[in-house]
């Protein structure tokens, strides 16, 4: 009878501990269903994109493309000045480069776009141009954007970006980025298995109630 007891206060206290864990949601980018928009300041007449049969996105040419919050998931925007959330983007990157029109990418690309990467844009006030404190430049010829992640080899790379550590104010689009402005070689970068988790800190309510069947608990060991 004791033992029952035991086990019953237990799974009473990890289910209260389980109400006050901090809350995650997953928004998975399905390329092939997203609202893309293109940057007029960025693009030109060949900017454009394709989305694979392995759900992995091809960026060709000088484009910007953006991925729409509101349009894909739902959101209006993410603020990352909230204290109470915290945002990280998961995603695999990789570099290509076309050989002659319409051949098949080959080996390690021998040349580079000047930025390759994501701009994390928030259009709701008008917005037109990139910012670079707002970007991350992962392999790219210009000295622009943050670099605090690099692309180091010549397959698909795997990120995790905590962005609450690296940028601030509310964003309402992913921008994809191959920046080339001049002569790229063909080159084009690619996104595949793209996720933006929300974490949400335990509230002030579902803790008390945490403390409260912990001491509740204790108390009832004592007595048994």
């Amino acid at each position: 009878m004791k033992l029952a007891r035991k086990l019953c206060s237990a799974i009473v206290a990890c289910g209260m501990a389980a109400s006050a864990n901090a809350g995650v949601i997953n928004y998975d980018v399905d390329f092939d269903t997203a609202t893309f928009e293109g940057m007029s300041r960025q693009n030109n007449g060949d900017s454009d994109y394709f989305v694979q049969n392995n759900g992995a996105i091809r960026i060709y040419s000088d484009s910007w493309f953006a991925i729409d919050l509101e349009d894909t998931f739902g959101i209006d925007s993410v603020n990352l000045d909230d204290p109470l959330t915290n945002y990280t983007l998961d995603f695999r990157f990789r570099l290509f480069q076309r050989i002659g029109d319409g051949g098949q990418a080959r080996g390690v690309p021998t040349s580079l776009p000047e930025i390759g990467g994501l701009f994390f844009a928030d259009f709701s006030g008008g917005q037109t141009d990139a910012v670079s404190s707002q970007s991350f430049n992962l392999v790219g010829t210009q000295n622009w954007g943050l670099d605090d992640f690099s692309y180091t080899n010549d397959r698909w790379q795997r990120f995790s970006i905590d962005l609450d550590n690296y940028l601030s104010g509310s964003f309402t689009h992913i921008v994809l980025v191959n920046d080339c402005d001049r002569e790229c070689g063909n080159t084009q970068v690619r996104f595949r298995d793209m996720t933006l988790s929300e974490v949400s800190a335990p509230t002030a309510l579902s803790l008390a109630v945490l403390g409260l069947g912990i001491t509740g608990w204790r108390r009832h060991r004592r007595s048994v």
